[in-house]
């Protein structure tokens, strides 16, 4: 995955808190990789993202934790689950083989 199809590079600061292969991935922007706080913008999020069997496929299911209601308010004023939405689409239609 990257920006410009060819080179991938992290464009956030987050610490991975759980990977398991093919089935979870917990990450936070609120601790650095280098595993200092940290004082993300807009907000701060920890998410997981949870993959499982699926009888059509793969169950996808993400969990977006905020540190405050204030700070899930101002994500839901950025669209930040409309943006989410769309990258899940294009995500689907790229493993099922579509164009997006």
């Amino acid at each position: 995955m990257s920006e410009d199809g060819a080179e991938w590079s992290q464009h956030t600061n987050n610490a991975y808190l759980a990977v398991e292969p093919r089935e979870l991935l917990i990450f936070t922007n609120a601790v650095h990789a280098s595993l200092r706080p940290a004082e993300p913008t807009p907000v701060a999020i920890t998410a997981h993202v949870m993959l499982g069997e699926h009888p059509e496929g793969t169950d996808y299911k993400v969990v977006v934790r905020h540190r405050s209601e204030a700070d899930r308010a101002k994500h839901e004023e950025l669209r930040f689950h409309e943006g989410w939405g769309a990258v899940t689409a294009t995500l689907a239609a790229l493993a099922e083989g579509g164009n997006t």
